[in-house]
């Protein structure tokens, strides 16, 4: 795409991050509840910071696409698997699996191929 920023891929990485914060978030904002309520839902600090992420999330993933296509952007946001594969295990203390791993791979395979033939980073 002509006249892309340098630093334009700074969006995709930074949609990434918020993505999964956003999903870490939920999970922490779960665990906390101690009802359920529209209010103790609204009022928890994480699911707030949740918000507020997927708010960031939509800002840079704008910014992203006005500086890619969306067929070469798109891809790298499965990358948001492995931070929450990786969170799971030493935020939660939940299990990774053997079928976790090769999911990942194969997942790591297609954005590879995906982005060796996309736009140039």
């Amino acid at each position: 795409m002509a006249g892309r920023n340098k630093y334009a891929f700074i969006f995709i990485v930074l949609a990434i991050l918020f993505q999964a914060l956003s999903s870490i978030f939920n999970k922490y904002a779960a665990n906390s509840l101690t009802g359920v309520s529209i209010v103790l839902i609204l009022t928890n600090i994480f699911y707030v910071l949740k918000m507020v992420c997927l708010m960031l999330q939509a800002v840079v993933w704008q910014m992203a696409l006005k500086n890619y296509e969306l067929s070469f952007a798109y891809p790298f946001m499965s990358l948001v698997n492995f931070i929450i594969l990786l969170a799971s295990l030493l935020l939660f203390n939940e299990g990774i699996t053997a079928a976790n791993v090769l999911g990942l791979l194969a997942i790591s395979a297609g954005v590879y191929f995906l982005a060796k033939d996309g736009a140039a980073i």
